[in-house]
């Protein structure tokens, strides 16, 4: 069975069934107090902090035994290479193994490669065109529509 205990409001130490007393203030908050000598140090207006036997005092003047939390340290992230679309794993591998000098002339080679391929490109477009414009094409046709209707 589980004791159901209260904090004092000025010593906050633990307060037992039967022990105690309440006290309510005018804005209607209710202070618990130990004993008649909290209820009176708090009648009085002293501060906790500034009473050797409070727990106040004890946490301002750090008497009591804390469990220090460490930081976990993080461990160091580890580099995980994974196939992506259109390149396997062992593509990504060999490109990185390749030396700078071969993978800039390859590089280069590919460049040439595309700009080839859009120079066709371009040709056969204007040659397309060339032939299209011997046939006449039709007029656009006009707005029909009739003005000020």
């Amino acid at each position: 069975m589980v004791v159901k205990t209260d904090v004092c409001v000025f010593s906050e130490l633990k307060i037992y069934p039967g022990h105690g007393s309440r006290f309510v203030r005018k804005d209607g908050q209710t202070m618990i107090f130990l004993s008649s000598k909290t209820r009176s140090m708090y009648h009085q207006k002293k501060k906790p902090g500034q009473i050797t036997w409070t727990q106040a005092w004890r946490r301002l003047n750090k008497k009591s035994r804390t469990i220090t939390v460490t930081r976990r340290r993080n461990r160091k992230t580890t580099k995980f290479v994974r196939a992506t679309v259109g390149l396997t794993k062992e593509m990504i591998e060999a490109k990185r193994r390749e030396k700078p000098a071969a993978r800039s002339v390859a590089r280069t080679q590919r460049v040439k490669d595309i700009k080839a391929k859009k120079k066709a490109a371009k040709a056969e477009r204007k040659a397309a065109k060339k032939s299209f414009a011997g046939k006449k094409a039709a007029p656009a046709a006009r707005n029909t529509g009739r003005k000020g209707r």
